[in-house]
């Protein structure tokens, strides 16, 4: 259940996946991507911001499943963000470099800043 994960608002264009569990793996992202492709299709989100404040560990199939939902947010011009995220979290997407690609901010409200500077 996604409530159990995850808590997810939208303003305009942009939906915060407020992430409520400790321990992250790739179904429980998968569950999280199919609700934020709700968002897209029927909503008119484009932009998107993970909030990992609660989030200690992230397996690295869930950030495969972050991968393939950026694939799909690419072919709507959208841009993801992450933000609070863990030291371990955060060490996790530059050991595999993929800090460039989900880029990293302190807090929800700076990383929905740095999505509208694009």
């Amino acid at each position: 259940m996604i409530q159990q994960i995850c808590h997810i608002d939208q303003q305009g264009t942009v939906a915060v996946a407020t992430l409520t569990r400790a321990e992250l793996d790739a179904s429980h992202m998968q569950e999280v991507v199919v609700e934020l492709m709700e968002c897209m299709r029927y909503s008119n989100a484009s932009h998107f911001v993970f909030d990992f404040k609660a989030v200690t560990f992230a397996s690295s199939a869930c950030i495969g499943a972050m991968v393939q939902f950026l694939q799909d947010v690419e072919h709507v011009r959208g841009r993801i963000a992450l933000a609070n995220c863990s030291s371990d979290v955060a060490f996790l997407f530059k050991v595999t470099r993929l800090d460039t690609v989900f880029h990293l901010f302190d807090d929800v409200d700076e990383a929905i800043a740095g999505i509208a500077k694009g």
